[in-house]
């Protein structure tokens, strides 16, 4: 299986438990990785951790602790198993819900204070780097003078209270490049990929993005932003958190 499934469900919050079946298990480098029929699992990538769960088996329950995509999406798993065994074995998978909505939480207010800060500071997003109980976003900003922390909180956490509807399509490169909410470069995006997965905040950001995020901004919760350092010239670090 190497689709990641995950990039067809939005809104991500609460995601469901399916039945798979395992297909392979392998050791690399002492830590055993198993693939599944097919994964709903977010791997890790684009500045978001991956998903966390549980394989429930008839005879026992095995932890997922990290996922990634490599050749396929293979599932790091740990504890009490005999790995021969489990190859063609069927599992009931659930999610660790909460790391989850709180990734998805996280996720869509980074697309918001990224958007932003384009429109305050011209601060373009160079990185990032989401977590659960605080993300960093690297800034590119030619003035640094002109940021302003308390203002972009007070841009931000308006956007948040006015329940903006956060949804996901999927559209061709060529239909993005002159769209104004566009604010990524697309020329970092592999050109053979021409149908792009684009998250769009209404009448605020539109992002080709394969994250997690919730329905409407009103999920989110008020951010609070908490460091900010310089990381160069002409760069910031700026990181949040968010307020319940």
């Amino acid at each position: 299986m190497d689709e990641p499934l995950h990039i067809y469900n939005h809104p991500a919050t609460n995601p469901q438990s399916f039945e798979t079946s395992i297909l392979g298990i392998s050791n690399i480098d002492g830590k055993y990785w198993i693939e599944l029929e097919e994964s709903y699992y977010y791997p890790a990538g684009g500045g978001q951790p991956a998903d966390l769960g549980t394989l429930e088996l008839s005879e026992c329950s095995i932890p997922i602790i990290d996922v990634r995509k490599k050749e396929t999406i293979i599932h790091e798993i740990m504890g009490d198993f005999t790995p021969d065994n489990l190859v063609g074995k069927q599992v009931v998978a659930h999610f660790d819900t909460e790391r989850r909505n709180q990734l998805a939480r996280m996720h869509t207010a980074q697309h918001l204070v990224s958007a932003v800060a384009d429109e305050l500071f011209s601060g373009t997003t160079i990185g990032n780097q989401i977590g659960t109980e605080k993300t960093r976003i690297d800034l590119g900003i030619i003035d640094r003078e002109a940021f302003d922390k308390e203002a972009l909180v007070d841009a931000v956490n308006s956007i948040i209270e006015s329940k903006l509807i956060v949804s996901m399509d999927f559209q061709q490169r060529s239909e993005l490049i002159s769209n104004p909410l566009v604010r990524v470069n697309l020329d970092l995006l592999p050109k053979a990929i021409e149908e792009l997965r684009v998250i769009t905040i209404d009448g605020v950001d539109i992002c080709p993005c394969a994250g997690s995020h919730v329905a409407n901004t009103s999920e989110i919760g008020s951010i609070e932003i908490g460091r900010v350092k310089s990381k160069g010239a002409g760069k910031l670090r700026v990181e949040y958190s968010i307020v319940e």
